[in-house]
């Protein structure tokens, strides 16, 4: 995923730092679900998304979490994390994502 500028996760359309991209608005529908799975996530983390697709109960919430995964990410609140590109991606949450856990 490309770098996002950071000064447009308040914006409500996130963008990539060289402003070639903005949040795709089919990522929308997912942030209903950041209460739940970011709290999942911050009891497990750093989680690959098989560890966290087995805490997650609800098959319909586990159906939506690679595109919940994508939309965390792309509004800051999750970072991936891996030694390379090719390695297992692991997600933590950000600074952001710790916050809004804390507001919940």
């Amino acid at each position: 995923m490309p770098l996002i500028d950071p000064q447009s996760l308040d914006s409500g359309t996130p963008r990539t730092a060289d402003g070639s991209r903005s949040y795709p608005d089919h990522l929308r529908p997912y942030e209903a679900f950041d209460d739940r799975l970011l709290h999942l996530l911050s009891e497990i983390q750093p989680a690959t998304f098989d560890e966290l697709s087995v805490r997650v109960e609800d098959p319909k919430v586990r159906a939506v979490l690679v595109r919940w995964l994508a939309s965390a990410e792309w509004r800051g609140l999750i970072e991936r994390r891996g030694p390379t590109r090719t390695s297992p991606r692991s997600y933590v949450l950000s600074e952001r994502g710790h916050e809004q856990v804390q507001a919940a």
